[in-house]
């Protein structure tokens, strides 16, 4: 019975750590602003701005493709107000083809002043995982 108590206390302990290792992404990263639909092979989105445009938030997102082809791409914004409900429709997604080893650059603008915050969503159809 106690070999089966440590046993449990090892693994309950080693599960532990392994979650607390695992790092949060920082506030405002990447990360946090990008929903991908499936896991992306060849396109990352590399750089994100944001500013102001005459009272509306307008995003910049660069999109990086990795590989050696081109590779299709399909994204829209979805515009947050200060906490955290979505504001306005869905937006359509927009198609855009990214070049072989090269950058695009997206723009968004929100459709109200009220948006203070924003999530970008990708899809590709090279994607792993794909729904």
């Amino acid at each position: 019975m106690k070999k089966l108590i440590l046993n449990l206390s090892i693994a309950s302990a080693l599960g532990l750590s392994a979650c607390a290792t695992a790092p949060k992404p920082a506030p405002n990263s990447i990360p946090t602003k990008v929903e991908q639909h499936g896991e992306m092979d060849y396109l990352v989105v590399s750089n994100i701005m944001a500013t102001k445009h005459n009272h509306l938030m307008a995003i910049q997102a660069e999109i990086t493709n990795t590989d050696s082809n081109n590779q299709q791409l399909f994204y829209r914004f979805k515009w947050l107000d200060r906490n955290g409900m979505v504001i306005g429709d869905d937006e359509a997604w927009q198609p855009l083809l990214v070049y072989a080893g090269q950058k695009q650059t997206i723009n968004g603008l929100a459709p109200t002043p009220q948006a203070s915050d924003f999530r970008i969503l990708v899809s590709s159809p090279e994607n792993s995982g794909n729904p």
